[in-house]
């Protein structure tokens, strides 16, 4: 059976991000970056869809599609189980196969995306391009393999070179995405659900790995940290394992403007052409865009107020160190000091973070 419409995202990971469901098909709002153009309502039938991606061209039968068909049984077929335990159930104590289970299916979308491919063939298809205009042959080997150079242009040369390296590509892939699965085991969950009207948006490329402390990009570093939007409401971060790890732990936290702007512009810079979501989200995100990356003077309204919350969070976390108790009187005052200026710092996640210490036996009435 012909197989070649093949999604490098799963459906079932985009319909969490459709606003319309029409006779079994999902929508979703998606702005292109390339064109700068915006469509309020795309099937994800025909959405992060390449042909032929996945298939094995030099086997025969269903054997072409072994690697379309592993990732539908293994990913898009059991992604919704991943998403109800993490999203609808909010399971907080999890097995080793499930965490296994949850690492697997969300990273990987890391490993399933075009664009390392894509960047790889443009840089390749750069130097072919520069030996061609300085030579007459008519071929040349290009590692290992022959790329015929006769009448092409740099177009033609980089499909050579996306169809040569893209067989070896996908099995290095997926050698790396169990590698990593098991190397991020030890590391913890956290899933940020949005509160207020703000909406999380994801990309063609939805799985963004960050690390401020390293230089260069090392997929294996332990500092990485993994940001991936579950749905307009809902995100997962990995974080780095320290010796405090719960490994069979997932902890919820609640925010209304910090994981919301940072992981959404996150999302736009890590896309290679598409930026997906609701038709707000995706809106809302394009205003917000437009808005926060302004230059801006210091008594901007915005940057008041998240001068505000950063200083009364870590003016409780200071006292918070000093011990979590009755006697320890800085640390109830601070938490006193944040109550009281909540409605000017507007945000739900530092009443998250005055009820956790209530929760922990302060008396702050």
């Amino acid at each position: 059976m012909k197989k070649s419409h093949q999604h490098f995202i799963p459906q079932t990971y985009l319909k969490k991000f459709s606003h319309t469901v029409d006779d079994k098909n999902y929508f979703v709002a998606v702005y292109d970056k390339i064109s700068g153009k915006y469509n309020p309502k795309m099937s994800v039938g025909n959405l992060c869809v390449e042909t032929d991606l996945y298939t094995l061209d030099h086997l025969e039968g269903d054997a072409k599609y072994a690697i379309e068909n592993f990732f539908s049984d293994n990913i898009e077929n059991k992604y919704p189980k991943v998403f109800k335990l993490l999203v609808e159930d909010k399971k907080s104590i999890i097995t080793s196969e499930e965490k296994t289970f949850i690492l697997y299916t969300t990273l990987s979308m890391y490993f399933r995306t075009p664009k390392v491919l894509n960047q790889f063939v443009g840089f390749a298809g750069r130097l072919v391009e520069n030996v061609k205009n300085g030579s007459n042959a008519k071929s040349i080997d290009f590692l290992g393999y022959k790329i015929s150079l006769d009448q092409k242009s740099f177009t033609d040369i980089k499909k050579d070179i996306r169809a040569t390296n893209r067989i070896d590509f996908l099995q290095t892939q997926l050698a790396l995405l169990d590698d990593l699965v098991k190397f991020k085991f030890y590391d913890g969950l956290v899933i940020t659900e949005l509160i207020g009207e703000q909406e999380f948006i994801t990309s063609d490329n939805p799985v963004e790995i960050r690390n401020l402390s390293d230089i260069g990009f090392n997929l294996f570093s332990e500092r990485n940290s993994i940001y991936i939007p579950l749905d307009p409401k809902h995100a997962l971060f990995i974080a780095p394992k320290d010796k405090g790890s719960i490994i069979n732990e997932v902890f919820y936290q609640k925010d209304n403007f910090v994981q919301h702007i940072r992981l959404n512009h996150v999302s736009f810079e890590n896309a290679e052409r598409w930026i997906i979501g609701t038709s707000k989200g995706v809106q809302q995100f394009l205003k917000d865009e437009e808005e926060y990356t302004k230059p801006v003077e210091d008594d901007h309204p915005m940057l008041i107020k998240f001068r505000t919350k950063l200083k009364l969070m870590e003016d409780v976390l200071e006292q918070a160190e000093k011990g979590v108790s009755n006697e320890n009187l800085g640390l109830i005052e601070s938490l006193h000091k944040l109550k009281k200026n909540m409605d000017e710092a507007g945000s739900e996640d530092l009443q998250d973070l005055y009820n956790k210490f209530k929760d922990a036996g302060l008396k702050l009435d």
